[in-house]
């Protein structure tokens, strides 16, 4: 193999494979592509071998498992993020087999490489006084903070993924003449579409903040204080700084790894409290599968609570019998 030709196959993956063959979202592609940035520094810091000289051996399984540790140890990433990393090697590995069979023995082993076990965290979610706190904490006299304020009303009321949130734009937001009827379209996962309704407060808030702001329609809803698209990290700065403005007055704030996903979390475990079916949620979240819903039904500790009050205690005195002769001859018959 020549030595620029590992750099070939990396744009090819990208622009063939991924985005014109698979049609793969915006969104994987950015992951990805880190996940390159991030392998290809490596290789070069911790194996001397700069991009231009790499070649396929550069992505057998030694390599991949030392890049792991190197996350792990050094990067301090957790096991989803390895994970997340470790997937886009698999897929690359995956597009090399079949470019170029005569290294499969190499790649295979390099798919043998496995994913780590994911630490199973208690999610955080917020109860009412929290959220309320922190709406209470956005100015509305200034330009940020009503921004802010919209960030946290979409992120409650529907549940929506920070990359989703992001990505709205002008023409997803569908709201009637008198504010009564609103949903918005969102570009998820896979690039499927859903179309979530919207409180009619949160809808009368938002249709007030879109008549203050000169929008065209290919606009982005949410930016940033210079009129950029806002990003996922303006998003999780923004909601630090709320969290650290409201955690005196609501202590249990500062106990709470609060992120764009707890509000995920807290819609879903409200929607469930609420009485509404799983599937519901599931096909409200985007969800592809019901599995991934159901952890909300494990999360909701008074949900459980609940249940074991129905139940009430067992009467043991109850199971204590012997069962009389009619009883064993009846089962010997069945």
């Amino acid at each position: 193999m020549k030595n620029n030709e590992i750099q070939m196959q990396i744009q090819k993956y990208f622009l063939q494979w991924l985005i014109a063959q698979r049609n793969v979202s915006p969104e994987t592609i950015k992951s990805y592509r880190d996940t390159f940035r991030l392998y290809l520094r490596y290789i070069e810091k911790h194996h001397g071998m700069p991009p231009a000289k790499m070649s396929i051996v550069q992505f057998d399984a030694d390599h991949i498992l030392g890049f792991l540790v190197h996350l792990d140890k050094e990067r301090g990433n957790n096991s989803k993020t390895i994970n997340n990393r470790l997937a886009a090697l698999h897929s690359f590995a995956k597009y090399l087999i079949f470019e170029l069979p005569e290294y499969s023995g190499l790649l295979n082993r390099s798919l043998m490489v496995p994913f780590r076990k994911a630490e199973k965290r208690q999610m955080d979610f917020l109860t009412e006084a929290e959220f309320t706190a922190l709406k209470s904490a956005c100015k509305t006299d200034t330009a940020l903070g009503r921004r802010d304020l919209l960030m946290l009303l979409l992120l409650y009321n529907t549940g929506i993924r920070v990359s989703e949130l992001v990505g709205l734009k002008l023409s997803d937001i569908h709201i009637d003449s008198q504010s009564t009827a609103a949903y918005i379209r969102i570009h998820g996962k896979g690039r499927k579409e859903r179309y979530v309704p919207l409180w009619k407060s949160t809808a009368k808030y938002l249709a007030s903040y879109m008549n203050d702001h000169a929008y065209s329609e290919n606009s982005n809803l949410l930016t940033n204080c210079i009129d950029g698209n806002l990003t996922r990290s303006g998003v999780r700065y923004r909601l630090d700084c709320l969290q650290k403005m409201t955690s005196a007055t609501v202590p249990s704030l500062a106990k709470k790894n609060i992120t764009p996903h707890t509000f995920r979390h807290t819609t879903a475990l409200r929607m469930l409290q609420s009485g509404v079916d799983i599937s519901t949620i599931a096909i409200w979240l985007g969800h592809e599968s019901i599995i991934t819903t159901h952890k909300y039904m494990e999360a909701d500790l008074e949900m459980k609570r609940q249940t074991l009050e129905k139940m009430g205690d067992p009467d043991h005195s109850a199971y204590n019998f012997t069962p009389d002769a009619s009883v064993m001859a009846f089962l010997d018959s069945l």
